[in-house]
């Protein structure tokens, strides 16, 4: 721009010579363009100042804004450098450190539980176990204080409230699983009609929960029957059998050791049994088989029709945790195939493998 400015300033001067030559020597003529000259020349030069003024200032407010810029990527950088010296310095608290016991209650436990902004209540297990190594592996520290997760210690249980309660037949099971066999018994007291599920064991036990309310019935109308470890846990599964259930079935309850008390694992949302056998025109089979890699177990009716293609062939399949059993889907048994045959795997055959000191 100061280039085009200048350029047009000396193309009014030649202008303005040329006129005065055109006019001949007529002094105030000349006077007259000389002056008008002189403030033509002036008025280019304050536009040149001015435009240069605005040049300058536009460079500046430019150096500025970079400047302005750069200070704000250098107090982020400083900011950042600031924060992670903090993490770095902060201090670790020594509660994290020390060395717990499995399940151990003590008051340091309680610090620590406080500390990892876990429930504070005292008792080191899972929870507090898996937050403990997470923020000693966040900090980059020794985990050899944690310790290793084992059985939960359990207090003992009151006695059953009839002890007129005789025993019936009993199996050998490993309710907690510490790899040490214990007794599961069923029981009955023909006074009060009442039938219970009792385990026991060396430094375990007894533990015992009452059976359902069938009504009046023989003394073996609830009978242990077997043991299983369907969801692979090392904790048996204590199967006790209605007889007689009907024509000719069998009805199952199956029993588990969670939370330091003995429980029925419940059918979802019902409280019907494991059939198996059959009656005039319908049959059930118990299967304990694996769905998509997870072990289950499968409930299947099969019910006649007037032909053969006609038969209802369902099976409900239940996954089995530690309140109980999860309803999975129900099986057509037509789109279903296993080597163990139409009807899955007995769920007898799901039992414990025997101590080493056995085999």
């Amino acid at each position: 721009m100061k280039k085009l400015f200048r350029g047009t300033g000396s193309i009014l001067l030649c202008l303005a010579v040329l006129a005065a030559a055109s006019c001949g020597s007529n002094s105030d003529v000349e006077d007259s363009l000389r002056e008008e000259l002189n403030q033509t020349q002036a008025q280019i030069e304050d536009l040149q100042e001015t435009i240069e003024a605005l040049q300058n200032d536009n460079q500046e407010q430019v150096e500025q804004q970079i400047a302005e810029q750069s200070q704000v990527e250098e107090e982020i950088v400083q900011n950042d450098e600031s924060q992670e010296d903090a993490n770095s310095e902060e201090e670790v608290p020594q509660i994290l450190t020390n060395s717990f016991e499995w399940y151990e209650n003590s008051e340091s436990v309680k610090l620590l539980q406080e500390a990892l902004g876990v429930t504070a209540d005292g008792w080191y297990g899972s929870i507090t176990r898996e937050t403990h190594l997470e923020v000693l592996l966040s900090y980059g520290l020794s985990i050899d204080g944690v310790p290793e997760e084992g059985l939960i210690p359990c207090p003992e249980q009151e006695e059953m409230p009839d002890s007129e309660a005789i025993p019936m037949a009993s199996i050998h099971l490993d309710m907690n699983g510490d790899g040490v066999l214990d007794f599961g018994q069923t029981y009955y007291n023909s006074d009060t009609e009442l039938f219970y599920a009792q385990v026991s064991g060396f430094g375990f036990g007894p533990y015992w929960v009452e059976l359902d309310d069938i009504g009046p019935g023989p003394a073996n109308q609830w009978k242990a029957s077997y043991g299983t470890d369907i969801n692979n846990d090392n904790k048996s599964e204590f199967w006790i059998r209605q007889i007689p259930f009907g024509a000719s079935s069998v009805g199952y309850r199956v029993v588990i050791f969670e939370d330091c008390e003995l429980q029925i694992a419940y059918i979802p949302d019902s409280n019907e049994l494991f059939i198996d056998g059959g009656t005039v025109g319908t049959s059930w089979r118990i299967a304990c088989e694996n769905e998509d890699g997870s072990p289950v177990i499968v409930q299947y009716q099969i019910t006649a029709g007037p032909t053969e293609a006609e038969q209802s062939n369902t099976g409900m399949v239940f996954e089995l945790n530690s309140t109980g059993f999860t309803f999975v889907k129900i099986r057509n048994l037509e789109t279903f195939e296993d080597p163990g045959g139409p009807y899955g795997t007995p769920c007898e055959s799901w039992i414990h493998d025997d101590p080493p000191w056995l085999s």
